[in-house]
């Protein structure tokens, strides 16, 4: 895999069966499939095509319509499960944990799909899901998602061999919340 697709949503990334494929996405098989080793099963043509590296820098700025200002430098993996998905981990210093992000070929739908999972103020699981739509040729991406009390959010994103460069806007109730800047680089280890 050679490039990153930061599914980083904050929060805004499976099985080998065909069937387990076409099932909703809950919080019990997310965590099943984050928790699933890697394995060497091609991915699917659909998931292939999406440009991936396997350790990544990402460096990610979000403004909030207050003018609070946070930056954070993360790093992140990509791995395969059963040919039909991408798992991504993020370690957050802020959030003080690591971050998973899948990404999936819905089948259903025919579209490419990413979820995230975060527990509200009150504990409870809460499920992201975004539609992610891809131009190869200007090698640019979108990403709309709607979740949690009347969030929406679009991003928008272009890619070339060495970085990913997206810009999230993030709604509550068609107010703006959030900005997000995010710039993903392949690890290039020192050696």
């Amino acid at each position: 895999m050679k490039k990153s697709l930061h599914i980083i949503g904050l929060a805004l990334l499976f099985a080998t069966s065909l069937g387990f494929g076409q099932e909703a996405m809950t919080p019990g098989r997310f965590r099943d499939i984050v928790n699933s080793p890697a394995d060497a099963v091609p991915l699917v043509s659909q998931l292939a095509a999406v440009p991936l590296w396997t350790n990544a820098v990402v460096s990610n700025v979000m403004t909030y319509a207050s003018g609070k200002v946070f930056s954070e430098e993360m790093t992140q993996t990509a791995r395969t499960v059963g040919g039909r998905y991408v798992v991504f981990t993020v370690q957050s210093k802020f959030y003080n944990q690591p971050m998973n992000a899948l990404l999936v070929f819905d089948e259903k739908t025919a579209a490419l799909k990413t979820y995230g999972l975060y527990r509200d103020s009150h504990g409870d699981d809460m499920m992201t899901e975004g539609t992610v739509v891809y131009n190869y040729a200007k090698k640019t991406y979108t990403i709309t998602s709607s979740f949690g009390a009347g969030f929406n959010e679009t991003t928008t994103g272009s890619y070339t061999d060495t970085e990913d460069h997206a810009n999230s806007k993030v709604y509550q109730s068609g107010a703006l919340f959030m900005s997000r800047e995010v710039v993903t680089r392949p690890f290039i280890s020192k050696k």
